[in-house]
């Protein structure tokens, strides 16, 4: 008899774990508008972020931004990847996380390429397929940037998938 009940947990999990497939991850895409800090180097920026939600509460995001210099020479380009940890709440997402990616700033003929790290916190708030968040971003660049960037704020919208 106990071998008989070992077969059966052992079917009644194999069933558990090849039974119904969970919902497909949701996700959104967004545009945003960035306004970074200091204020007195950077003039207003903008940018677009794709992101995928895993488990319900963890959301993987690339974006991509473009902020223009206080001055018409120079600029800086960003990629940057997160992990959110992302609990949603009714139509209300906060979420909270870190980013890892790359810039280039110029500043007339000079370029740099460096890292940046990014420690992020926000909230999403779904309104059917509408999505509208506010973000702030510690931003921290490597090297010696030709422009400083210490922060950034953001507010976008976008759809829901």
């Amino acid at each position: 008899m106990p071998q008989d009940r070992s077969r059966i947990v052992a079917i009644l999990l194999a069933v558990g774990l090849l039974g119904p497939a969970a919902t497909a991850a949701a996700g959104d895409a967004m545009v945003f508008a960035a306004w970074p800090s200091p204020a007195d180097a950077w003039a207003r920026g903008y940018g677009a972020s794709l992101s995928s939600t895993w488990f319900q509460v963890v959301s993987f995001e690339a974006e991509a931004a473009r902020i223009p210099g206080e001055t018409p020479d120079g600029n800086m380009t960003s990629f940057t990847g997160s992990v959110l940890l992302a609990p949603p709440i009714a139509f209300l997402t906060p979420y909270g996380g870190l980013g890892i990616g790359l810039f280039r700033q110029t500043l007339g003929t000079e370029s740099d390429t460096g890292t940046l790290k990014a420690f992020i916190l926000g909230a999403k708030v779904k309104l059917g397929l509408v999505v509208i968040k506010g973000e702030y971003r510690r931003i921290t660049l490597s090297g010696t940037p030709l422009l400083s960037m210490t922060a950034r704020i953001s507010a976008g919208a976008g759809i829901s998938f």
